[in-house]
């Protein structure tokens, strides 16, 4: 057999044709580089449609595909090599050969990135070979061991374990980076005495939990608003609201102007300025908002990749995690321990950003449906209106919700009867740190 033997055009096939379809796939297969395919112009169809799906461009025809490549000089000679007449030719027919699910993508792509493992093994192999026929080769135990690593790191599905002298002083370094002014690490909450509990931190995932229709999703959009006054890009996915919905609060809570009033029009012509001026600031601002009925891994992941490789991605917004399942209860324990573990480890861990998120509450104050999200969150604090009684005794100037922090992997958390005074106000969309009561201290 020869080297050029070893390969698997048909997957190849399906990989391209499958992208043409669907380019956004090539999300799950970022391991996979041009030089696995065997055929040079799936290889040079491969590296376009990839460009297409970074750019977030959904028609990949001859001429897009040709475009890409023409995009910059590190892959033009690549158009060279491609017949527009042929690539229109496989394209008409790609849609028989398309994959629909990213699990036969997945499958297909494994096909080829084995090929390219086997020639990539048989070419050293064969230099192996070489150097053990010639006896001029010196220290040929080494050499072998180098030769066969190289190509074995370059397929390894498992990270470097490095000791820890080598990882020390960058991890030292990351935690300088986080430092702020306030004293605290990461991006700060606007409100200060929450920051002194806990802040949003790349990789950890903190969630705002409150029964329905208490003010949790409000609560997440003051949040991405102080956020973008920060600079920082924030993606908001929005299983409640669609942008239309969230563009009324978002401008209300910005403009001042009570939500009702906004949405009929009954707003003066000095609150229109600020609404205008409202919405000029919002087209300055890294954010982008994705209503997500029904959320699902696949969906959120792909979501988030495109807005990452296309505008940047700081913080990620999950409004809310709830069940999908209307099966039995340990149906929905697992569906939403998954999708916690999701958003916290393959999406905040993996790609170093910061995650925010809601969940709700029963009427006994405990996190709803699933116990896991508490395993799987980094901080985990809970809204709850003020009664009567604690309004009277904290003073009406320490607000009308309460805020406490039950649970905290990154910093303290507070006692049974500890909480920070919030205001909030419906109608503006808005909450505000209150003054905080004295704490009552029984003689």
């Amino acid at each position: 057999m020869r080297i050029e033997d070893i390969n698997d055009i048909t997957s190849e096939t399906g990989i391209i044709a499958t992208l043409i379809r669907h380019p956004e796939y090539s999300f799950y297969s970022e391991e996979l580089l041009p030089n696995h395919f065997s055929n040079r112009q799936n290889a040079c169809m491969y590296l376009a449609l990839t460009i297409l799906a970074r750019e977030n461009i959904r028609q990949a025809d001859a001429f897009n595909i040709i475009s890409a490549l023409h995009s910059s000089d590190a892959t033009k000679r690549y158009a060279d090599e491609l017949d527009v007449d042929e690539l229109q030719d496989f394209i008409d027919i790609s849609q028989s050969v398309a994959r629909d699910t990213i699990e036969e993508y997945k499958l297909l792509v494994g096909n080829v990135m084995d090929m390219s493992f086997r020639r990539d093994t048989f070419r050293e192999l064969r230099e192996c070979e070489r150097m053990c026929l010639d006896t001029n080769t010196h220290e040929l135990e080494q050499k072998i061991y180098s030769t066969l690593d190289d190509v074995m790191m370059n397929y390894t599905s498992t990270t470097e374990v490095p000791p820890f002298a080598e990882v020390v002083d960058k991890c030292w370094d990351e935690i300088r980076e986080r430092q702020n002014s306030e004293g605290c690490s990461g991006y700060l909450f606007k409100f200060p005495a929450l920051n002194q509990y806990a802040t949003i931190e790349r990789g950890e995932l903190f969630i705002f939990a409150a029964e329905a229709k208490q003010g949790k999703s409000m609560m997440l959009l003051n949040c991405a608003v102080d956020l973008l006054r920060q600079d920082l890009a924030v993606l908001y996915l929005d299983s409640e609201l669609n942008t239309r919905m969230f563009t009324a609060r978002v401008l209300a809570h910005l403009s001042g102007v009570e939500y009702k009033r906004l949405t009929s029009g009954r707003y003066t012509e000095e609150e229109a300025e600020r609404i205008d001026a409202a919405r000029a600031w919002l087209k300055t601002r890294k954010f982008t908002h994705v209503y997500i009925p029904m959320f699902d891994q696949q969906t959120i992941y792909t979501t988030i990749k495109k807005v990452s490789h296309t505008q940047g991605l700081d913080v990620l917004i999950v409004d809310y995690f709830k069940s999908l399942s209307d099966g039995d209860a340990f149906n929905s324990y697992q569906e939403l321990g998954r999708l916690t573990d999701f958003i916290k480890n393959q999406i905040a861990g993996e790609m170093n950003i910061a995650a925010l998120g809601a969940a709700q509450l029963t009427a006994t104050g405990k996190v709803a449906d699933s116990a896991k999200i508490g395993r799987n969150a980094s901080t985990i604090a809970i809204i709850t209106d003020k009664t009567p009684d604690e309004i009277a005794e904290d003073g009406a100037e320490c607000g009308n919700k309460k805020l406490r922090v039950i649970l905290n992997r990154n910093g303290m958390q507070m006692s049974q009867d500890e909480y920070i005074d919030l205001q909030f106000n419906g109608n503006l969309i808005s909450y505000e740190q209150a003054q905080q009561h004295i704490p009552h201290v029984p003689y």
